[in-house]
């Protein structure tokens, strides 16, 4: 099966379509309240942040005329050659001013869904484990409460470790490539997409206890589809109240990704590597 970016799409309406079964709807109410307690917290400190925020872009793209008149001569050759600059270049100013938004709703979004999955990380594998029987007619391997807990807790913190170690990584590089701007934003962005897919589609391999090198070799192998889905739940996440609702859609949709097109067809163990045609 091919790498498809349409698919990665889908895969969040499916998930979102999944939540109103009947069956499944007693394994979101826990994680919709955890999200929304956070939600509020967490705009709660955007919205404190907001005032220095706008100060800053109302500087980035203000055109405030430069009073020379008790200026030497000098500088105030060197003042109006700077307000000829800003005003030449004034649509830089518009687009680091959009770009600083952006980020700004990004960290926003990032930490939100980070905060969120530590926290309902036993939850969202129940929630998995849920969507594959319903989906296969066959469940994982049976486990004890307890275990299964410290399993998703020690899984989560994995993946935390990986995140971190390699967004460090990106944000030195942008650094250095901070003067072309387009470049640290790409860079940020499927950064972001790449986490959010493996964030959500690791819950049916944890649940069968497969390696999560093995996640990152599969989700390789299918980069349009997993740029993709991780995109998509990540602009999300950046919407306020939508991110409410983003992370259980999104473990059922990524579970159900993984079962219908991105592991090895009528493998239910996930043992087996998917072949790529």
């Amino acid at each position: 099966m091919t790498s498809n970016p349409i698919h990665g799409v889908d895969a969040l309406v499916n998930g979102a379509r999944l939540l109103t079964r009947p069956e499944l709807r007693r394994f979101v109410i826990i994680p919709l309240l955890i999200n929304l307690v956070l939600f509020i917290a967490l705009t709660v400190v955007m919205l404190s942040q907001l005032d220095g925020l706008v100060d800053y872009l109302s500087s980035l793209v203000s055109n405030t005329p430069v009073n020379t008149e008790h200026m030497s001569w000098w500088r105030a050759i060197m003042a109006k050659g700077a307000a000829w600059a800003a005003a030449v270049f004034h649509w830089l100013a518009w687009l680091i001013a959009v770009a600083v938004a952006l980020l700004f709703l990004f960290v926003y979004g990032y930490i939100f869904s980070i905060i969120t999955n530590i926290i309902a990380a036993p939850f969202n594998g129940f929630l998995a484990e849920k969507v594959e029987t319903m989906l296969t007619g066959q469940a994982p391997p049976a486990e004890s409460l307890g275990r299964m807990v410290w399993r998703t807790l020690g899984r989560e913190l994995r993946k935390l470790r990986y995140f971190i170690g390699w967004g460090l990584l990106i944000f030195v590089l942008g650094l250095f490539t901070s003067w072309t701007v387009f470049v640290p934003a790409v860079m940020s962005a499927l950064w972001g997409a790449w986490c959010m897919a493996i964030q959500y589609i690791d819950y049916p391999l944890d649940n069968h206890q497969r390696p999560f090198d093995e996640l990152k070799s599969v989700l390789l192998r299918r980069k349009l589809t997993t740029l993709s889905f991780g995109g998509t739940v990540m602009l999300a996440n950046m919407v306020p109240i939508l991110n409410i609702f983003v992370m259980p859609a999104a473990v059922a949709g990524g579970t159900a990704l993984w079962i219908e097109r991105l592991r090895q067809h009528g493998d239910p163990g996930t043992n087996t590597l998917p072949v790529e045609k």
